[in-house]
């Protein structure tokens, strides 16, 4: 988000970027609450710090929350959003709500989503498995364009 109202060293230009299995928090989003990614975010930011009523209205993990900066100032002009079907730690929704409130945001970039058939970072253990194989190609496509 700073890229798109800062200028980088060398008049640098972020091109692209990649949301892999985005560690991001919504409300209404069903996630298991004594799970990894609630609890982690819980010890990160406390309720009433920055005086927020829930961890999940920080702008720092909920991007569509209101206090957030507006997603039409996204700071590149293309992304990925990959998210894994069988993920236990960012359920799917994460990545589908994300990719609407980015589209609904006005943002006039070109959008990616990709939904694979594996967990949270599976691609690290199952390198060699069809799904890896194709996230990794669709990768290293948007990368390359």
């Amino acid at each position: 988000m700073r890229a798109g109202k800062e200028n980088l060293n060398n008049d640098m230009k972020i091109i692209g970027s990649i949301f892999a299995y985005p560690y991001f928090l919504f409300p209404n989003v069903e996630i298991d609450e004594e799970g990894l990614a609630n609890k982690v975010w819980g010890y990160i930011c406390p309720p009433l710090e920055f005086g927020l009523l829930s961890p999940i209205d920080s702008p720092l993990i909920n991007p569509l929350s209101e206090k957030a900066q507006s997603l039409s100032e996204l700071g590149c002009s293309r992304i990925l959003v990959c998210m894994g079907k069988k993920d236990d730690i960012i359920p799917l929704e994460i990545g589908v709500r994300f990719v609407e409130g980015v589209k609904e945001s006005g943002w006039e970039g070109e959008v990616v989503y990709l939904e694979v058939d594996g967990g949270h970072s599976f691609q690290m253990y199952q390198p060699e498995y069809y799904e890896a194989k194709r996230m990794m190609k669709c990768y290293a496509n948007f990368i390359h364009r």
